[in-house]
C-alpha cells in the first residue's frame, strides 16, 4: 500500500485523517470491543487484515509490521509518501527506507532491520513509534496523568533510552494502561487488536479516551499506613512506612517468585516481614560499618518518582542508597557480621499495619507481581 497525503489534521488537531478505503465485515472482530477501532484504522490505510474476512485480533505484531504502521502512520501525518515494494521485494524494505529517510542514522541501512524484523512488538516499542510518528501538536493533553506504577522516564532515561514521553500517550487519551492503575506494561506483548485501539485514538481525536485512573499506594493501600508513620526504631535510628515499603514487597516478590525459598521460609517458622526486617538491619548496619571503614553513604543517581511501584520517592532513594552502601561493603569485606546486627523496637503504629496476606497481596500488585 502506497501513502502520500497532506497533514491529517486541521490547526486545531481535530479533524480525524482522511478515509482512503471501505472497510470489510472482518467476522473475527464483528460486535467486539475492538470493531470501530479496526474500521478507523483500515479505513486510514494504516493497518490491513489477515485475510478478506479475518483481521486476526489477538494476534501479535512482528518489529517489521510495527515499523511499517509506524511510517505509515509518520507519512499520513507529515506528508510524506510509503511506496510500495516492488516485485520480488522483502515487504517491509520500503518501510525502513523511509525511516532512515526521516532518521538519518549514519551506517545504517534498510537491509539491516532484518536482524529484528521477525521479533515480536511490545507495547513500548510500538508506543515509542506512535510518538516518533506523530507530531506534538498532534497530541494535545487532555487528561492530568503525571506518574504510573511500573513506568519511570528517568529509569530509561538513566538506562540510555533518551527521552521516553509515554504519559504524553496517556495525557492525549491514546493509552489508558492494562488495569485499573494504568500500568503500562512496557515489556507485555501488544496484540493486533490493541495497537488498532491505540492507532484509532490517535488518528480520530473523537475516539479519545477521558481518564479516571486509581493512583496506587502502597503505604497507605497495601500497609494502611501513611509513609512518614514511624514503625519502628532499629539500632537507634526510626523507620518509616516508606522505608519499609520498598524492601517489604521486593522480599514478597522474591518468594513468590522461588517456590524453593517460599518453603524453606515456611519450615523455619519465619515470615517474608522477618526477612524484611532483617534486610533493614542489615542496612542500619552498614551505615555503622561504613562509619568504621570511613566510607561516604554513596550518592543515589537515580531520580525517582513518587508512584512509581506505588512507592514514595524518598522510600526509594532511601532504599537505594542503603542497597548500593551495603554492595561497597560487601566488597571491602566479605558478608555482614550477623552477630551485629542492631535490634529492633517496634512503634506502637506497627500494630496498626495490615501484614494480613501480604504475600498473596503483593503478587496482586502490577509490576511487583512479576520478576523484578
Amino acid at each position: 500500500l502506497a501513502l502520500t497525503a497532506d497533514s491529517a489534521y486541521a490547526a486545531e488537531g481535530t479533524r480525524p485523517v482522511p478515509k482512503v478505503r471501505e472497510a470489510p465485515a472482518f467476522a473475527d472482530t464483528a460486535d467486539s470491543w475492538c470493531q470501530d477501532y479496526v474500521e478507523t484504522v483500515y479505513e486510514a490505510g494504516l493497518m490491513n487484515g489477515v485475510s478478506q474476512d479475518a483481521f486476526d485480533p489477538d494476534g501479535t505484531l512482528t518489529e517489521a509490521q510495527r515499523l511499517v504502521i509506524g511510517t505509515r502512520l509518520h507519512a499520513l501525518l507529515h506528508g510524506g509518501t510509503v511506496e510500495a515494494a516492488a516485485p520480488g521485494e522483502t515487504w517491509w524494505l520500503p518501510a525502513a527506507r523511509y525511516y532512515l529517510s526521516v532518521e538519518k542514522i549514519p551506517g545504517k541501512a534498510p537491509e539491516d532491520f532484518a536482524e529484528f524484523a521477525g521479533n515480536v512488538s511490545n507495547r513500548i516499542t510500538f508506543a515509542y513509534q506512535l510518538v516518533w510518528s506523530t507530531p506534538a501538536e498532534d497530541l494535545p493533553a487532555i487528561n492530568e496523568v503525571s506518574k504510573l506504577p511500573d513506568f519511570n522516564d528517568a529509569l530509561m532515561e538513566d538506562a540510555g533510552f533518551g527521552e521516553t514521553p509515554i504519559l504524553d500517550l496517556y495525557q492525549a487519551g491514546i493509552l489508558n494502561g492494562v488495569d485499573q492503575w494504568g500500568s503500562f506494561d512496557p515489556q507485555g506483548t501488544l496484540t493486533r487488536g490493541q495497537a488498532a485501539a491505540m492507532l484509532a485514538r490517535l488518528v480520530a481525536p473523537s475516539e479519545r479516551l477521558t481518564l479516571d485512573l486509581k493512583p496506587l499506594d502502597v503505604c497507605r493501600d497495601l500497609l494502611g499506613a501513611e509513609p512518614e508513620t514511624v514503625l519502628m526504631t532499629i539500632g537507634g535510628q526510626d523507620i518509616t512506612a516508606e522505608q519499609l515499603a520498598p524492601t517489604l514487597v521486593s522480599t514478597c516478590s522474591s518468594y513468590n517468585h522461588s517456590h524453593f525459598a517460599s518453603w524453606s521460609l515456611e519450615m523455619s517458622g519465619r515470615t517474608t516481614t522477618d526477612e524484611a526486617v532483617d534486610t533493614l538491619r542489615g542496612y542500619v548496619l552498614c551505615e555503622t560499618l561504613a562509619r568504621e571503614l570511613d566510607m561516604e553513604l554513596p550518592a543515589c543517581t537515580t531520580v525517582y518518582q513518587t508512584g512509581y511501584r506505588g512507592l514514595t520517592a524518598q522510600g526509594q532513594t532511601w532504599t537505594e542508597e542503603h542497597r548500593l552502601l551495603e554492595d561497597q561493603i560487601v566488597k571491602a569485606q566479605g558478608s555482614l557480621p550477623a552477630d551485629r546486627l542492631p535490634d529492633v523496637t517496634y512503634a506502637p503504629a506497627w500494630e496498626t499495619v495490615n501484614l494480613t496476606n501480604i504475600d498473596a497481596r503483593v503478587a496482586s500488585l502490577p509490576y511487583w507481581g512479576g520478576y523484578f
